[in-house]
């Protein structure tokens, strides 16, 4: 083009004029080259900003944080330890909170269209619903999935969808099953939906549950083991939750105020407590109240020296020795059921293993019946150190423990009725079980007998174990591996805080929980790149 510019220059005009002109051609071609060069910023700046916003997402930060802290610092940094050039290339990386927040986006929808594929491919899933309401009071469907790919098992957020109306089984399924038509995917392939339990997923006549057992009768649904543990320990004898009762109004007393509050820290600080502050106990957080008690048992002394000036009242309760021992036992219990609770969390859990911890558990609290009954407390350190200290026995809370303690494993036995996991045995162990015993059907028994006498797959299953053996299996025993996505699996995230009300965090869950690799050099392949604004 420049050479045709230049010819047509020459034939047609006096040499002086061309002279000019081709000045103004020059300027002309500068120009055009420094606004395609502010236009446009390099393709590397445009991975890095990718790379950056999927670390703000991952971290659960707000979108602003790249603009605001992670440019500026990344842009002295250089500046110090390569130079100054470098710093002013690391400055055309976009990173405002618009460009953040598209880059999130993108990233998202790439990462569920990879998933949403591998669904469409795969033989079966299982699903786990939660219905819960948002800092905004908005009512949040968490919906995640566990499948089969690659030979292993593994498990992804699926989708968040704000319900605008009532939470009901019929809404929860119309969303699922939009959700299901959008992507393509079938409720056949659909083998087992965990839920919370509550009315709206496993009401009899409109549930959620009995709307998709109506499309596809195989479909499992089972309740989710940890709803049902907070549920089974929640029951309470009179005298100790009248313990509890006085414990949370001193923490909300001591709490109510600031000015108060810095009082007993500094009250904390003079009389060397391990802590200077309370916890407050809320109903819906699980592990709150075991901490709470654990916390308010290490400050008992601190509290009755803090309330002997503010709140005579319950001072009495902190300096009755009988019902601080009640308080040690309802410390220690807790902290039993809070690691209990804990144990059975956590990715690729399954309902197999919950089941042999909370039967654990249930055996446990017989054992420490029996013990009790013999004097004998060191299953409970809070108790057993107070006791010790202050020269008490156990007798005259016997009968209280006691009663908690068969009460609880009641509850545990109410609610669990279907933790006796005897019968999948053979998923443990499809080599030492028996085949008669498995409970499976006749062509499903001939695969696992001819399963069981492999010996190179026996080889191969003792350092395996079964959540790496049986997807390896999938295609010689269809009919077995059918029945290993009958589990429970538990995921959550909290990234809407009360500073980001008005988020959408459907993308920013997906990012920040999903393990698939979102693939950024095809994202920046199919985007311009733009500076940031």
């Amino acid at each position: 083009v420049r050479c045709f510019y230049t010819l047509v220059i020459h034939l047609s005009f006096p040499s002086d004029f061309r002279n000019k002109s081709w000045v103004g051609l020059e300027e002309y071609i500068k120009q055009k080259v420094r606004l395609t060069n502010i236009t446009t910023i390099p393709e590397k700046a445009q991975q890095a900003s990718y790379l950056a916003a999927l670390r703000i997402a991952k971290c659960k930060k707000p979108h602003t944080i790249g603009e605001e802290l992670i440019l500026p610092a990344a842009v002295d940094m250089c500046r110090v330890m390569v130079g100054e050039e470098a710093a002013n290339k690391i400055k055309s990386i976009p990173l405002s909170n618009d460009t953040v927040s598209r880059r999130i986006k993108d990233i998202s929808f790439d990462v569920k269209s990879q998933l949403t594929e591998r669904l469409r491919l795969c033989e079966q899933f299982a699903l786990q619903l939660d219905e819960c309401t948002d800092v905004s009071s908005a009512a949040q469907l968490l919906v995640y999935v566990r499948y089969l790919w690659d030979s292993k098992i593994m498990e992804d957020f699926l989708f968040s969808k704000e319900l605008e109306g009532r939470a009901t089984g019929e809404e929860i399924f119309k969303m699922l099953d939009t959700f299901m038509v959008e992507e393509h995917l079938s409720w056949e392939k659909c083998v087992s939906v965990c839920t919370d339990g509550a009315a709206a997923m496993t009401g009899h006549r409109s549930g959620f549950v009995m709307r998709i057992q109506a499309i596809n009768p195989k479909i499992a649904a089972t309740h989710c083991m940890l709803h049902r543990q907070a549920l089974a320990s929640k029951s309470m004898a009179p005298d100790l939750h009248d313990v509890l009762e006085v414990v949370v109004a001193a923490v909300n007393f001591v709490k109510s105020r600031p000015l108060k509050s810095r009082l007993f820290a500094k009250l904390c600080t003079e009389m060397g407590a391990a802590h200077d502050r309370l916890l407050f106990h809320s109903e819906v957080r699980w592990l709150s109240r075991g901490k709470v008690l654990e916390r308010v048992f290490e400050l008992r002394r601190e509290l009755h020296e803090f309330l002997k000036e503010h709140k005579l009242d319950l001072e009495q309760f902190f300096s009755d020795q009988q019902r601080m021992a009640k308080l040690a036992y309802l410390a220690d219990i807790f902290s039993s059921l809070n690691g209990l609770n804990l144990s059975i969390q956590g990715c690729y859990s399954t309902i197999l293993e919950a089941s042999d911890k909370i039967n654990a558990f249930r055996r446990k609290m017989d054992l420490w019946v029996h013990k009790l009954q013999r004097g004998i407390t060191d299953m409970f350190p809070n108790l057993s150190e107070f006791l010790d200290t202050n020269c008490m026995g156990v007798d005259f809370m016997l009968n209280t423990i006691t009663s908690h303690l068969t009460s609880l494993n009641e509850h545990f036995s109410h609610y669990f009725t279907d933790i006796d996991m005897e019968k999948y045995d053979w998923v443990r162990d499809p080599f030492s079980c028996q085949v008669m015993a498995s409970g499976l059907s006749g062509k499903a028994e001939d695969e696992l007998l001819e399963l069981s006498s492999d010996h190179t797959l026996r080889m191969r299953f003792n350092p395996q174990g079964p959540a790496e053996f049986w997807p390896m299996v999938e295609n010689e025993c269809k009919e077995v591996s059918l029945h290993l996505c009958e589990t429970s699996f538990l995921a959550t995230m909290a990234i809407k805080t009360k500073y980001r009300a008005q988020l959408n965090v459907e993308d920013d869950l997906r990012v920040c929980l999903s393990p698939i690799t979102p693939r950024i050099d095809k994202l920046c392949k199919e985007r311009q790149s733009l500076p940031s604004h």
